[in-house]
């Protein structure tokens, strides 16, 4: 894959799977504004998650790092935009299941919030682990 999938218009999926290294990713992604970057590897547990994109995105001091603190702050951005998730497969293994469900249901309100401005997700993983990243996507339903 060379082209960065981003969708446009609704009733395109909230997050897409990227198949393939980080380095390509960030390949295709260059001159596509406005664009955050989060590293799966930190967001093993909802704490990381929070404190990583906080950090990606400058969210403000006063960020409670709720579920609802995050809705706020990611529908708060001017222009919306995409993020993409480094080792995505890495995202909540060291959390609850139901954790990744939340997280699901704050993004679909963030695109509704958003809308019509863009806000969508790339979910990068290598190769040998873009099948479980496929797999843990599809048990959380369709977007």
């Amino acid at each position: 894959m060379t082209e960065l999938p981003f969708p446009a218009g609704s009733g395109r999926p909230l997050i897409l799977p990227w198949r393939g290294s980080a380095e390509a990713l960030v390949e295709a992604a260059s001159g596509h504004p406005p664009l955050w970057w989060l590293r799966g590897s930190r967001m093993r547990t909802r704490r990381g998650l929070m404190d990583e994109w906080a950090a990606a995105a400058q969210f403000p001091p006063h960020f409670g790092g709720t579920w609802d603190a995050l809705r706020d702050a990611l529908s708060d951005l001017p222009e919306g935009g995409a993020f993409l998730v480094l080792e995505a497969d890495q995202l909540f293994q060291d959390a609850p299941p139901a954790e990744a469900e939340i997280l699901l249901a704050v993004l679909r309100d963030v695109r509704e919030d958003l809308a019509p401005r863009p806000f969508h997700l790339v979910f990068q993983a290598e190769p040998d682990r873009f099948d479980t990243l496929v797999e843990g996507l599809r048990a959380l339903g369709p977007d």
